[in-house]
């Protein structure tokens, strides 16, 4: 075992195995300045403890281990891709990446531009248009938003514009709009608030929660309307849950954190 202490994940986006190595299965993903609670540690592997509360295995290269931190003003990402320059000009040297969902710290702001930093102590620029936070939603606001990442890929594990899975998706979605969610289906269900058992009920932004035969929650969706499901299965994507689709016979609830 080593002493217990924090690291933040210094990439845009690191994989969490369910064990150290490679060839592991990916549970989740951490992002860029994600804080984690160190656990133990074997090669070249760190047992972590996510923001998210998510436990797993990150390469020790794509996390830096940190004492404190400075007490910064930190800024979302809003732009689904953006780069990071080692000067404020769109002709400097590209020096990181990164993308919706990153929380950065705000050095210096400068004639629309940021002066951030990596864990690592590199700084760089990003455009400020590129970044603020998005207003607590009404029910059609989310929805909307969430409509405009139709078609991103399913990743198993995944929690981020690159690749989502369905429980990723959903639990991206409300952090956008300051809605922090664990990070499974049968965690989701867990902590939201019972609507309806009917499956054709339900307002937009609630969440279709299904599970095959007598198995714990494994899928999880937004109603767009009655019967009309967004979730992340194969891809982003809008579908009838009618007695055509399959997600019909593993229904169980319909739950939401919305008021």
């Amino acid at each position: 075992m080593i002493e217990k202490r924090v690291a933040f994940v210094n990439v845009s986006c690191a994989n969490v195995y369910r064990e150290p190595t490679f060839h592991s299965e990916v549970d989740s993903q951490s992002i860029l300045w994600e804080r984690l609670e160190i656990i133990d540690q074997k090669n070249d592997f760190i047992l972590v403890t996510t923001e998210d509360k998510y436990k797993g295995w990150i390469n020790s290269h794509q996390i830096i281990i940190i004492d404190s931190v400075d007490n910064y003003e930190y800024v979302l990402i809003k732009q689904r891709h953006v780069d990071f320059y080692k000067e404020p000009n769109l002709k400097s040297d590209i020096i990181r990446d990164g993308f919706t969902g990153i929380q950065i710290p705000v050095l210096l702001k400068d004639n629309g531009w940021i002066k951030t930093q990596f864990p690592d102590s590199v700084e760089g620029w990003i455009e400020t248009s590129k970044t603020g936070y998005l207003e607590f939603p009404d029910r059609d606001d989310l929805i909307n938003y969430a409509r405009t990442f139709t078609g991103i890929p399913y990743i198993w594990g995944g929690k981020t514009v690159r690749g989502f899975d369905c429980s990723g998706f959903i639990q991206f979605i409300h952090k956008m709009f300051g809605i922090n969610l664990r990070r499974d289906a049968w965690m989701q269900f867990e902590d939201s608030h019972f609507v309806s058992k009917n499956p054709f009920s339900g307002k937009p932004g609630d969440l279709l929660f299904f599970a095959k035969g007598e198995e714990k929650i494994s899928h999880v969706g937004f109603v767009i309307k009655p019967g009309i499901v967004l979730h992340c299965q194969g891809m982003v994507k809008i579908e009838s849950i009618d007695q055509k689709n399959k997600l019909l016979k593993d229904f169980v609830e319909i739950r939401t954190f919305l008021s």
